[in-house]
């Protein structure tokens, strides 16, 4: 791997890279062609075998495959190649070796071709599994194997200030045009406004909430690299993704964006440290190792009227760019998120132009998929994999683009569109995007076809397919049948978010000020950051050697005396920079000379502190939580129910005692809008009377030495809430803790919560007091 990194940094030696990338590539497509014609003429007659299996230390064959390229690349065949290659590469010299390289290394990526065609499917999994519907099983260590349990999802709560829309019970319409609509909204549309129906296409702004993961360094400090400026990173993606759904009427907005950690409600957000971090989305979906914290989080984010999307791991270890379910389920959040790597967000990551914009093609795929979309490709046959969905105008298509023969052919002619057609105009590819429906006449090339016989070659460049960023740079597209079955699908799995996305899509939708993809605020520094001779900004900050320089400055000793930067990559806009990272510059004069490091972040403003247990609790409206929250002064309510509360409240029966409300703007350290509310606000429980014969059931072990859990499944505890059914008995239990025993079972049994061992996890397992 060494040699292929050498490689490829020598490819970009150029500052000019990005503009020389279809003559370099073709040329280097030309001079490879040229071996692979006459590469018996290497040395021997067995050339072909000798080039497959030569060592690439052995001098003599070296030397004879350095002369036969050289040979070639002088001769009248490969003049064109040459003619391309020189300036970049200076002399022929360079431009043997630098071809001598590059076949051992394409070499060597060839004997591991199916290695690697495993790898990229898995690093774009086909479609993320949604779980079977929970099934009764046996309850772990329990010598009666006859009694078996269903283990049901706690759902979070649906509450809120009695006036909010989100807990108030909709009125059904009797407008006949939309009344199937209107009457599967659960939350209620302002007055006065009526939604279209699907099929006329209406204008839809979804919301879109962000969820940050980040983890703490020992230093104190966050990490990812770049994670405090996320929320600019996300502006910048959904702008351009924008461009990519504006034909088919729907665009995202940024409703919150989750990312401060000096917020007290934000902690889920925070893990201990880089490998925690790291493992969220290492070997496994998001949702199956961290997936703890996305039910109570996304219930105070405005589920399901707005799309959830979670920020975590680094490619690789991770290996998928995201994922989504089709569609996102709207009774379950778990089912219902999105998730996305860091790497696909972050500007030093592939959310930029020099990675042709691979950040945004994930964004738009993934919420292609959450509105309902699948694959345009089957897997191994030829079939219409989308026609289930609704769409009947995609060609039927066998595997993703890559793996197909043509690959080469079909990544070159993209490269040609964009250097040929859009002449590589990053704004006129945004122009294009937002005006292009149906497959363009570039994209119906009859060599891409891996279903001959059926209708039409097959789409390189559909938003939902898997394919090259270039090619969605280019001419990416959606069909008119994918945009009608996205609308469609949407009002009937999530008619909450579709009404409310054309509300929102209205002059008076959206909160004042908001645009569909808000402008990044000004940082508050009046002096504007240096610009590149290439056409880059410098950075505010940087280092060189040790040392701390700030925008365009002259360095001693370097930049042959001249003014220079580093440029920042945070924008995603820099494509053209020498060696990928520096650029002459043009130093900005600006009062009080050149702007300081940025002040460090405000420490977090002291919580409220929670009455001393000796003391009275306040347990009314305003009273303080147990995490040292306020409860709201308002009225509130649960969404299931019309009775409304002040202050402390148990309207669930919930074991751990009372809640409330949190006043707006405050969230649990769980992300969740509600909180315990102090010890002193409980009624004081009557005393265990528990008998295992006599009942009363189900009775709750009171274990003064702990709970001894049947097996001892590693990193296992009895869960603080469960509920179960008994599958044969009729009977259901809802918010249950710890080692209970039941009527059913005789004895003690609880669900489990593990960490680190996902086949224990959520289990029903046979426990008893140690």
């Amino acid at each position: 791997m060494g040699r292929l990194y050498n490689v490829s940094q020598r490819l970009q030696v150029s500052p000019d890279f990005s503009d020389q990338l279809y003559q370099l590539t073709t040329s280097l497509v030309d001079v490879f062609n040229y071996i692979q014609a006459n590469q018996d003429k290497v040395g021997a007659t067995s050339g072909h075998r000798r080039l497959l299996q030569a060592n690439p230390n052995d001098p003599v064959f070296a030397q004879a495959l350095r002369g036969f390229i050289k040979s070639g690349l002088t001769s009248p065949t490969l003049a064109g190649a040459l003619g391309d290659l020189t300036p970049i590469y200076n002399d022929v010299d360079t431009i043997v070796d630098l071809v001598v390289d590059l076949f051992y290394s394409l070499r060597e990526v060839a004997s591991r071709a199916n290695e690697i065609a495993n790898t990229q499917t898995n690093f774009h999994p086909r479609e993320v599994p949604k779980p079977e519907p929970p099934q009764p099983d046996i309850i772990e260590g329990l010598d009666n194997t006859s009694i078996k349990v269903t283990v049901r999802a706690n759902i979070p709560l649906v509450v809120g200030e009695a006036d909010d829309p989100l807990v108030a019970t909709p009125t059904p319409s009797s407008s006949s045009g939309t009344r199937r609509l209107l009457q599967q909204i659960t939350v209620p549309l302002p007055a006065g406004f009526t939604p279209q129906p699907p099929s006329s296409l209406p204008a839809v702004a979804i919301p879109v909430v962000w969820h940050i993961l980040r983890y703490r360094n020992a230093d104190g400090s966050y990490g990812p690299p770049g994670v405090n400026d996320a929320c600019a990173m996300i502006q910048r993606m959904m702008l351009i993704g924008n461009y990519r759904l504006t034909p088919s009427k729907i665009q995202l907005w940024l409703k919150e964006c989750r990312n401060d950690p000096n917020n007290p409600g934000y902690q889920y957000l925070t893990l201990p440290s880089r490998d925690s971090w790291l493992n969220c989305a290492t070997g496994d979906y998001f949702y199956n190792k961290c997936g703890d914290l996305i039910r109570p989080s996304c219930g105070s984010a405005d589920y399901p009227r707005s799309i959830n999307f979670y920020i975590v791991g680094e490619q690789p270890p991770t290996d998928y760019v995201g994922y989504a379910f089709v569609p996102g389920a709207t009774d379950d959040c778990f089912y219902g998120h999105v998730m996305l790597s860091w790497t696909t967000v972050s500007t030093s990551g592939v959310n930029n132009r020099a990675n042709f914009e691979s950040g945004v093609s994930g964004l738009v795929h993934e919420v292609m998929h959450h509105l309902g979309m699948d694959h345009t490709f089957s897997d191994g046959a030829c079939s219409d994999a989308d026609a289930a969905s609704g769409v009947m105008d995609t060609p039927p298509t066998n595997n993703p683009v890559w793996s197909q023969g043509w690959a080469q052919k079909a990544y070159l002619s993209c490269l040609n569109s964009w250097n040929k057609i859009l002449v590589s105009d990053w704004d006129g590819a945004n122009r294009e995007a937002s005006r292009r429906v149906g497959i363009p006449i570039t994209d119906q090339n009859t060599q891409f076809d891996s279903c001959p016989g059926l209708s039409g070659p097959d789409e390189i460049a559909n938003y939902i397919t898997y394919t090259y960023d270039i090619c969605l740079l280019a001419m990416g597209h959606l069909t008119s049948g994918q945009i009608q079955a996205m609308h469609q699908i949407t009002a009937n799995t999530n008619p909450t978010l579709y009404a409310w996305a054309q509300y929102y899509a209205t002059p008076a939708g959206l909160p004042p000020g908001v645009t569909p993809v808000p402008t990044p605020s000004p940082s508050g520094n009046s002096c504007p950051a240096a610009k590149t001779d290439r056409g880059c900004t410098c950075s505010t900050k940087w280092n060189f050697l040790g040392k701390d320089y700030f925008g365009c400055q002259t360095v001693p000793g370097n930049g042959n005396g001249g003014p220079w930067c580093q440029v920042d990559k945070a924008a995603g806009d820099c494509v053209r920079a020498r060696n990928g990272w520096w650029d002459y510059c043009t130093p900005v004069s600006c009062p009080g000379g050149p702007s300081s490091a940025p002040s460090p972040s405000p420490s977090p403003k002291p919580a409220p502190t929670p009455s001393p247990s000796n003391a009275p609790a306040s347990c009314g409206a305003g009273a303080v939580t147990k995490n040292g929250l306020t409860c709201t002064a308002a009225d509130w309510k649960l969404k299931s129910s019309p009775t409304t509360y002040k202050g402390c409240a148990n309207p669930n029966n919930d074991p751990k005692g009372t809640w409330c409300v949190l006043a707006k703007g405050q969230l649990s350290p769980a992300g969740a809008a509600w909180d315990y509310c102090q010890d002193g606000c409980n009624t004081a429980a009557p005393p265990s009377t528990c008998d295992t014969v006599k009942g009363p059931f189900p009775c709750k072990q009171e274990c003064q030495r702990g709970i001894s859990i049947s097996g001892q499944p590693a990193g296992c505890v009895c869960a603080d809430l469960y509920s179960i059914s008994f599958d044969g008995y009729g009977t259901s239990y809802s918010n249950q803790r710890g080692c209970t025993i039941f009527s059913e079972t005789g004895s003690g049994m609880c669900v489990v919560q593990c960490t680190n061992n996902k086949r224990a996890n959520g289990k029903a397992y046979a426990c008893s007091c140690a």
